[in-house]
């Protein structure tokens, strides 16, 4: 920007320069021919050197519109990424949410496995515990009843160890699908902290694309005083060149040729200066489109504030396993909170401000009505935390 500035300053001087050549020939109209063809030459230098730094300044607001045309054309692009990236984080969060209902679904079905054995098994220490299948078998009356004994222990046996069976396949696929739903969420998380950084990158260009066209503008501006002092110089040039022509007589033929010769080359360049102007006021009143910003959709999304506050294995008991059988030793890393299952659902995937997406996997006797606790892996970062008053949503 300096050197564009002096460009400006010189080009001023030019003409200021040009008006002290003209005042010097209006003191003396009687000096000789040869000074003021002297001083004609020194004009035209200086007119030459004036248009040089118009023409300049011409490249230099071209190549600014282009600038402006990539940055722009890079804010479209990284626009599109954006709306790719809210699909994606869509459909993840429907995918937590389908294996959240399906670990709920299991979960009851184990519930009721269990509910079932605890009930044969209280049957059997109520009628004493100590008859075994061999006494019932060895108990029959007759042989037909030994014969109906018999297929009634084989049809219970095979019944306990299928009870037994599903309710382990069923805890094996609570976490499994506990495992994905985990490894979901970290994917989540990662594309969110993604596309934060895109965001700042487009508000980083967008100021960056305002400035240029501010710079633009400042360029206009500069060009449009610039053309004023030279269509100055050019009248004072006219006028020079007439009092000349009344002054000295001698010189009146040739006069008349440099006025006639001065006419044309003036109409040639308000001409080409004038073509210039109406292309720069044209190009530099361009609109600059911003990037489309979208909103994200919140229906059916419920945002509050809560108190907030961060616990880890040990001062959570150290067990390492949340209430709805998170093991958080195996993972370490992961996103869990502790809420109030009548404020936030267990299970449900909350966007909670400063920590990202997270499971309400937990609870907590302390955690009562708007009060969240999330969990982090180290006691350093717990006092980071310390306690905060934050918005979550719940997606």
């Amino acid at each position: 920007m300096t050197r564009k500035l002096t460009v400006i300053t010189l080009a001023t001087s030019i003409v200021l320069g040009s008006l002290s050549f003209s005042n010097y020939s209006y003191a003396d109209t009687n000096q000789d021919l040869e000074n003021i063809q002297e001083q004609r030459k020194n004009v035209k230098e200086n007119l030459s050197e004036a248009d040089r730094q118009v023409a300049n300044l011409m490249a230099e607001i071209e190549d600014l519109n282009k600038e402006i045309e990539r940055v722009n054309q890079s804010l479209n692009e990284k626009q599109d990424l954006i709306e790719k990236t809210e699909q994606n984080t869509t459909t993840i969060i429907e995918d937590i949410r389908v294996l959240q209902d399906e670990i709920k679904e299991l979960e009851a079905d184990i519930e009721k496995r269990q509910e079932l054995l605890k009930n044969r098994i209280a049957a059997y220490q109520k009628s004493g515990g100590k008859m075994s299948y061999l006494e019932v078998i060895f108990g029959a009356q007759s042989f037909s009843d030994f014969i109906s004994r018999v297929s009634i222990v084989t049809k219970i046996t095979e019944s306990d160890e299928s009870l037994i069976d599903n309710l382990e396949n069923d805890i094996h696929k609570v976490a499994k699908k506990q495992k994905l739903a985990l490894e979901k969420l970290d994917e989540l998380n990662a594309m969110k902290e993604k596309q934060e950084k895109t965001l700042t990158q487009i508000k980083e260009e967008k100021l960056q694309n305002e400035q240029h066209r501010a710079t633009l503008e400042k360029k206009q501006q500069e060009l449009i005083a610039l053309i004023e002092k030279l269509q100055t110089k050019d009248k004072s040039l006219a006028s020079l060149e007439m009092e000349v022509k009344h002054n000295i007589e001698a010189a009146e033929k040739r006069a008349l040729q440099a006025e006639q010769a001065a006419e044309r080359r003036n109409e040639a360049k308000a001409k080409a200066e004038a073509e210039a102007k109406s292309k720069s006021e044209k190009e530099a009143i361009t609109e600059i489109k911003e990037p489309k910003q979208e909103k994200q959709d919140n229906d059916g999304k419920k945002t509050f504030t809560v108190t907030a506050t961060a616990y880890t294995l040990d001062s959570a008991g150290g067990s390492g396993m949340t209430y709805t059988g998170i093991d958080l030793r195996e993972n370490p890393n992961t996103k869990v909170i502790a809420v109030d299952p009548n404020v936030i659902p267990l299970g449900s995937v909350v966007h909670v401000e400063g920590y990202g997406y997270a499971i309400a996997g937990d609870i907590g006797s302390a955690i009562n009505g708007n009060k969240i606790d999330v969990y982090v892996p180290t006691e350093q970062a717990a006092m980071e935390w310390g306690v905060r008053t934050i918005e979550v949503t719940i997606q």
